[in-house]
C-alpha cells in the first residue's frame, strides 16, 4: 500500500511540474499553452480536470478560473491574430483572467466585479471595463459567446436564470459600445459547468463568473488555411 501511495504522489507530481510548464504567462500577464509538456502529458490528460487546475488551483492568485481547457496549439497567422486579441482583451482588463488556448481565448471575469450579489444589473466600473473591451472587440475577426456560470450555492431555479440574465447583460452592453450582435451569443449554464469543484468558498468565488469565448470567423479561417 505505501508504494502504491508513492508512486501516485510522484505521478501527481511530475504532472503538475509538466502541467506547470506546459502554461506560459505571456508579457501581457494573459496565458498560452506551450508544446512543451503538452506533448509528455498527452492530449487525454488535458481535458476539464486539467484545465481547472491550469486555471484555477495553480493560478490560486487571480481572480476567476476558466474550465475545459484542451491544451491544443495553433501557430501561423490564426494563432497571431489570437495572441494579439488576448494582448488587447488583458490590458483592456487586466482584473480578468486571458488565456489563449489553441485557436480560442477565454476570458473570465468573477461575478463580484461584474454585478452585486443575486443581481444582474452591470456595476459602474463593470461597464467601464467592457467599453475598453469593446475597443477590440467590435472590428475583430471572432465570433463572441459569453457565457453566464454560478457556484452550486442555492437551486438551479434560481442560479440558471440569473446566469442567463447576467449573460445578456454582458451581451446587450457589448452592443451598445458598438459590437454587433450578430457575432455574439449568450447563454447561461447556471452551476453545470464549474471550473472548479464546488468544495470551499475560495473555489465557489470562482465559479462565479461570466466567461468570453473567442473563436475564429470564417474569413480568418480562410486566412490561416491560405485560402483566397
Amino acid at each position: 500500500m505505501r508504494t502504491r501511495l508513492t508512486m501516485k504522489a510522484i505521478v501527481g507530481a511530475s504532472m503538475l511540474a509538466l502541467l506547470t510548464s506546459a502554461c506560459a504567462t505571456n508579457p501581457d500577464g494573459s496565458y498560452e499553452y506551450q508544446k512543451t509538456g503538452i506533448g509528455a502529458l498527452g492530449g487525454a490528460v488535458l481535458g476539464a480536470g486539467a484545465g481547472a487546475l491550469i486555471g484555477g488551483k495553480s493560478h490560486r492568485g487571480r481572480n476567476a478560473a476558466i474550465g475545459g481547457l484542451s491544451g491544443a496549439v495553433v501557430g501561423g497567422a490564426v494563432g497571431n491574430y489570437m495572441d494579439r486579441q488576448a494582448a488587447a482583451l488583458k490590458k483592456s482588463m487586466p482584473e480578468a483572467e486571458v488565456i489563449r488556448d489553441g485557436d480560442k481565448v477565454y476570458v473570465a471575469l468573477p461575478s463580484g466585479i461584474l454585478f452585486d450579489v443575486g443581481k444582474d444589473a452591470l456595476k459602474p466600473a463593470a461597464k467601464e471595463s467592457l467599453g475598453k473591451a469593446a475597443t477590440t472587440l467590435k472590428d475583430s475577426q471572432t465570433m463572441i459567446t459569453i457565457e453566464g456560470h454560478t457556484d452550486s450555492s442555492g437551486s438551479d431555479a434560481v442560479n440558471q436564470p440569473l446566469s442567463d440574465r447576467r449573460a445578456n447583460r454582458v451581451r446587450d452592453f457589448l452592443i451598445s459600445q458598438g459590437v454587433p450582435g450578430a457575432k455574439m451569443a449568450a447563454i447561461g449554464y447556471g452551476s453545470s459547468r464549474p471550473a472548479v469543484p464546488n468544495d470551499s468558498e475560495a473555489n465557489r468565488a470562482l465559479n462565479r463568473r461570466v466567461q468570453i469565448e473567442l473563436t475564429p470567423n470564417e474569413k480568418l479561417k480562410a486566412q490561416g488555411s491560405g485560402a483566397n
